[in-house]
């Protein structure tokens, strides 16, 4: 007959706590692993949804471009998202009509990219009649197309959920 080994005392669960320390050592290394997956997961989704908003932004500065650009005879009346020259205020500075809460954008088309469609919204300003080129005023005798009309253009777009917004603006001479 066999006698039942006797453990040492000194051993008794020294390895079943060790090896319990290495599985929390390992689940914590996955844990953090984990977290910082999905944290580049939602960095990468507001980039492409500022990318989307961008798009549209570009999007609706090409639609105003063609509403005031050759051929088109634009009135700029503050209708339509179509501005007058603008006016300085009492202090001698001027107010950024895309700042104004009740300035009346134009909506242009709406960009369809998968489940994301924003609709971009644009405003053109008449910036009056500037000299192109720039020394042609100089110019003795004066060429008759020296000056020519230029258009501040502003669009912008919010990406899903308004998380990010993109502003673009240009400064535009119809050819």
């Amino acid at each position: 007959m066999r006698m039942p080994t006797k453990f040492p005392r000194n051993q008794r669960g020294t390895v079943l706590i060790v090896a319990l320390v290495m599985l929390i050592a390992i689940m914590l290394l996955g844990l953090n692993s984990i977290r910082g997956t999905s944290l580049q997961v939602r960095m990468g989704s507001g980039i492409y949804d500022r990318q989307i908003a961008f798009q549209a932004a570009e999007s609706a500065m090409r639609e105003a471009e063609v509403a005031v650009g050759p051929g088109t005879n634009p009135v700029f009346d503050g209708s339509a998202g179509l501005y007058p020259i603008p006016a300085p205020v009492a202090d001698g500075t001027y107010v950024d009509r895309w700042s104004v809460a009740g300035t009346g954008w134009v909506s242009g088309t709406a960009i369809a990219n998968g489940p994301r469609t924003p609709t971009p919204q644009y405003i053109v300003e008449d910036l009056g009649e500037w000299p192109d080129p720039p020394d042609c005023l100089r110019q003795i005798p004066r060429d008759p197309l020296c000056l020519s009309s230029r258009y501040r253009i502003t669009a912008r777009s919010n990406s899903a959920g308004n998380a990010n917004q993109v502003v673009i603006q240009s400064t535009f001479r119809p050819q």
